[in-house]
């Protein structure tokens, strides 16, 4: 859907602001991969498997996408914030609801379908061009799938792109749509404008007098209230605490090493794209027109009707390819276009993406991370054996002191609101305890996301107060010698603003403005709240917006609005990107909801564990 998108660079940035085209998807399965034991898939949708194999693929696949487009490899803080391990897999869990549905119905693509999507395929054709046997059996080998799993695969996809065919058919943008978006995002206008601060008054507020104070306290009590308070005492037992009690049996780091050889020593890798060439002078003539930016690798591999999943080879590592590519791909850490260079498929160009490299951590520096892991987890088992014991404790009646002074549990006291996160508020599963308890409820153990477990009471609730005047005298003091000057500045900018409106310019008033030309919706000028832009954008020519911020008042004036051209060359070229990419949107919507449908009628059942398992392998720990 995207590749006309690449091939207009000119275009990208609207069409991006325009559709929020952001998304994770599936492009493309790396080699190599998961296997999952002797488990064969991570769950069904109705009576559709869902193999291990699919999944692993997607996941790695998506996270590959994400690192190609950022330029680097994701960290694993960043695999687990960005929801990563869900799209990857609602991306094999709809496929197989599609499939499903495809099976009830007794929709299926026959042998000579299958035959011509396999051949056509630019993975597995030889040095002539042509669709060679060996590179197909090849290929599928380092994907770890049997030449009748593809087959399978490929029969289920075309299945799935007539039900696709079918839910989507008919659906079309109306031009007056596209021809609206259009004039809203491309209009420009050009303004005059101004910013007047404190410095431009004669004098500053200072000095308050009491009654002063008093008035301003009394007429602006919210900054001044003490928020609803929550009185907690707590137990909290944190796997840190038990540490100093955990003994590291002789060898057993060197043997955690020993067993993560692939974590501290990893081989440098690049991300690959890859196109083939049927010989050398063909591959020659379209690195020159890369070269020359007459087109781009994407728009290259779009001509020669490969799609992104067919040129995508993920994430390579060093010594995994042949020796003459490896050479080239790894000699540079520079991104971009690489070759022509000779490979069992024919002569190819490549595109390095990212490019990561080598690591490489010793034992010595590993020791201390491997250490504090190995606590750790022992600390963590330690406290799930005690869970036991200390819920029966507080099935006694025993109060929270009682609990701490039998236990390692330590006692606290915090007082909570809606903003409080120091100290064990750090925690989610607190704070939203501790906002929710009522002093009936029974004491209970509860867990926190690194291992830890805590009990609360709640002891009183303060409602919202008033902090007394001579707690908060200096901060009144302050807001109110604020509220003076930008009042005074509001007086100033409304007698500015009532001459200009009557026809006098801002150089009359001894005002130096600033010009900005054509400027669009989505625009940031330095000095001009963003509200001020949206108002230029509803104001008519020659008349004055005002709108005050922290301690200053903008003035500006609209000068000029330029509605853009959709008859010219480059808006009929716009004109069509954004009425497909809209039916590709809506598109999209129509079969995510139809397979949302499906899962719902069918039913997803899934292997928690297997996705763990998965998960923990690809994304090194961090999918559970």
């Amino acid at each position: 859907m995207l590749s006309s998108l690449r091939a207009n660079k000119k275009n990208q940035p609207f069409i991006l602001a325009l559709l929020g085209l952001l998304a994770f998807g599936l492009v493309g399965f790396a080699s190599g991969g998961v296997t999952g034991g002797q488990i064969n898939s991570i769950g069904k949708v109705g009576d559709e498997p869902i193999p291990v194999n699919t999944y692993a693929q997607s996941l790695r696949g998506t996270v590959q996408n994400i690192a190609r487009q950022i330029g680097r490899e994701l960290t694993p803080q960043e695999v687990a914030a960005s929801g990563i391990q869900s799209t990857a897999l609602q991306n094999v869990i709809s496929a197989a609801a599609l499939s499903n549905e495809a099976s009830r119905i007794a929709l299926s693509a026959g042998n000579d379908n299958v035959a011509t999507e396999v051949v056509s395929s630019p993975a597995f054709t030889g040095i002539d061009g042509k669709f060679d046997d060996e590179a197909y059996k090849y290929t599928l080998e380092r994907s770890g799938l049997s030449v009748k799993e593809y087959e399978d695969q490929t029969r289920k996809s075309l299945a799935r792109g007539l039900i696709e065919a079918a839910v989507a058919r008919g659906v079309g943008t109306p031009e007056i749509q596209a021809e609206s978006l259009i004039a809203f995002v491309r209009e420009q206008r050009s303004i005059e404008w101004v910013s007047i601060d404190a410095s431009s008054l004669e004098s500053r507020a200072a000095n308050p007098t009491d009654a002063q104070l008093e008035a301003h306290y009394a007429d602006n009590p919210a900054p001044y209230t003490a928020p609803l308070t929550r009185q907690i005492t707590y137990t909290h037992l944190a796997p840190e605490m038990l540490a100093d009690s955990i003994e590291v049996p002789d060898g057993i780091l060197e043997a955690a090493y020993a067993e993560q050889t692939s974590r501290f020593n990893r081989p440098a890798r690049r991300a690959v794209d890859r196109i083939s060439f049927p010989d050398l002078d063909a591959a020659k003539a379209a690195k020159e027109q890369l070269d020359a930016n007459v087109f781009t690798f994407d728009s290259l591999a779009t001509e020669r009707g490969l799609a992104i999943a067919d040129i995508d080879l993920g994430e390579v590592e060093q010594g995994e390819l042949a020796t003459d590519v490896d050479a080239a791909l790894f000699g540079t850490k520079q991104l971009g276009i690489v070759g022509p260079i000779e490979t069992d498929l024919g002569p190819a160009l490549f595109r390095v993406n990212a490019s990561m490299d080598a690591q490489t951590t010793t034992f010595e520096e590993a020791k201390e991370e491997l250490m504090a892991e190995f606590v750790g987890e022992e600390s963590r088992l330690l406290i799930v054996d005690m869970v036991e014991d200390i819920n029966d404790l507080l099935a006694q009646g025993l109060e929270l002191e009682e609990i701490a002074a039998e236990t390692d549990m330590v006692i606290g006291k915090i007082d909570m609101h809606a903003d409080t996160e120091e100290g064990i508020a750090a925690y989610d599963a607190f704070r939203q305890a501790a906002m929710s308890v009522e002093k009936r409820d029974q004491l209970e153990l509860m867990d926190l996301s690194d291992g830890g477990i805590f009990a609360i009471r709640l002891d009183d609730i303060i409602e919202p107060t008033l902090r007394p005047l001579a707690d908060v005298k200096e901060q009144v003091a302050l807001n109110w010698a604020s509220s003076v000057d930008q009042a005074a500045l509001e007086t100033m900018a409304n007698d500015f603003a009532n001459k200009l409106e009557s026809g006098q310019s801002f150089a009359d008033l001894g005002l130096t403005a600033k010009s900005e030309e054509n400027i669009t919706r989505d625009a940031f000028i330095d000095g001009i709240p963003r509200a001020m832009i949206e108002n230029i954008f509803t104001a008519e020519t020659g008349k004055t917006n005002q709108i005050s911020a922290d301690g200053q008042v903008v003035l500006s004036r609209l000068s000029s609005v330029t509605a853009y051209d959709i008859s010219t060359e480059d808006g009929t070229a716009l004109m069509a990107q954004v009425r497909r990419e809209l039916g590709n949107q809506v598109t999209g919507d129509l079969l995510v909801l139809f397979a949302n449908a499906l899962e719902q009628r069918d039913g997803v059942n899934l292997n928690q564990t297997a996705i763990n398992q998965i998960n923990t392998q690809i994304l090194g720990g961090t999918g559970n």
